[in-house]
């Protein structure tokens, strides 16, 4: 299932902002009041001092002004969906909020729908926060036509990072720069810009000739396909390439071919690791750029991002809750039984930096689909 237009309607609370009592309404004034009295105090002592515009810096320290919800980018069943009831509770213990964090789930399973609303609601301002998967940034490079949102002008604060791992037959394997090099590699995949495109890249880059059959979102439906020789490859997420699901691949006559991400899968090549074992060199071609972004975004199972113009203050609020939920228990668990990296606070910037390709990478990007476009429009 893929994103619809965006619409307003397509929102469903999950859960409601708490209903604030007489008694909470009195604390937060009583808060506010001390808040203020300290702030003032601080003013005039940071004055005697010769500080330099610590009106402003007084005025951050007492906003307690936060997103007016959390919007959920995918259903249960995708990343942001996961782990959206594993951080919400771990952030509102961290956050100056006087209730639940208000989420709202938008449709669609790659994320475009609810990143679109994200930017609409925002329009620049701060006002909510979006929790979304590295699927709605592959589409966005691929320069599919639902993208409304642009990306770099968000600010994330934590990231959820997975290790795909590509898997075929063993021949596939062994013979990548010979046997096959003529004949097409049918690869499953949601859609050609769908979250498996740095696949298609990946090898196309090794002179394959690849061939997306469509459709094949879930894991269960690809892995059949492949048992059953309908596909050559399937590109598996983090969470679907356990040790146990590899292990049986592998007695059914299918290895890992390499991994999108370094982190958390010793034994298997990245890509660059891949390149340099088949082809001697990494490729110069700006394609392989456009591979690298795209793999680095299709290893984001969950990102959690603010609008650009956030307050310096309130984004470092979000910073530091992001770290102490990274921190939680329930979320550590749910990290390691699923493979899955954490990155929050101002660590998250240097990851999310490499989605960014430089213009020559998409140009050639779009270049690419377009060649290939008429091609496949009649497979799969």
């Amino acid at each position: 299932m893929t994103d619809a237009a965006p619409d307003p309607n397509v929102l469903s609370p999950v859960r409601p902002a708490a209903s604030r009592t007489s008694s909470s309404g009195r604390r937060a004034l009583l808060r506010a009041s001390l808040g203020a009295a300290c702030a003032t105090s601080f003013i005039r002592a940071a004055h005697a001092s010769g500080l330099p515009d610590i009106q402003a810096i007084a005025a951050n320290a007492t906003t307690n002004s936060l997103p007016a919800s959390l919007i959920v980018a995918g259903s249960a069943e995708t990343g942001p969906g996961r782990w959206a009831p594993l951080l919400a509770p771990a952030l509102e213990s961290a956050l100056p909020a006087d209730g639940p964090i208000p989420l709202h789930v938008s449709a669609g399973q790659d994320g475009v729908t609810g990143a679109n609303l994200f930017d609409a609601q925002n329009n620049g301002e701060p006002g909510a926060a979006l929790l979304v998967s590295g699927s709605a940034m592959v589409a966005a490079l691929a320069g599919d036509s639902r993208v409304h949102f642009d990306y770099q002008r968000w600010l994330p604060v934590f990231l959820a990072l997975g290790a795909p791992v590509v898997v075929g037959h063993v021949d596939l394997h062994r013979s990548l720069g010979a046997l096959l090099r003529d004949h097409p590699v049918r690869v499953a995949v949601t859609h050609p810009t769908g979250v498996e495109l740095p696949t298609l890249l990946a090898l196309s880059l090794l002179s394959l000739h690849v061939i997306p059959v469509r459709g094949l979102a879930a894991a269960p439906d690809a892995l059949a396909a492949l048992r059953q020789r309908q596909v050559d490859v399937v590109q598996l997420s983090a969470r679907d390439a356990d040790a146990n699901t590899l292990a049986e691949l592998k007695k059914d006559g299918f290895e890992p071919i390499f991994t999108l991400a370094s982190h958390m899968r010793s034994g298997i090549p990245d890509l660059p690791s891949a390149f340099l074992s088949l082809r001697g060199r990494l490729p110069s071609d700006p394609l392989y750029s456009a591979c690298l972004a795209t793999a680095m975004a299709a290893s984001i199972e969950t990102a959690l991002v603010l609008p650009m113009l956030t307050p310096p203050a309130q984004a470092a609020r979000w910073r530091h809750a992001a770290q102490l939920a990274a921190q939680d228990a329930n979320v550590q668990s749910e990290t390691q039984a699923s493979a899955i990296q954490l990155v929050a606070g101002m660590d998250s910037a240097e990851p999310y930096r490499k989605i960014t390709p430089d213009l020559s990478a998409v140009l050639a990007l779009r270049r690419w689909l377009a060649l290939h476009s008429a091609e496949w429009r009649h497979v799969g």
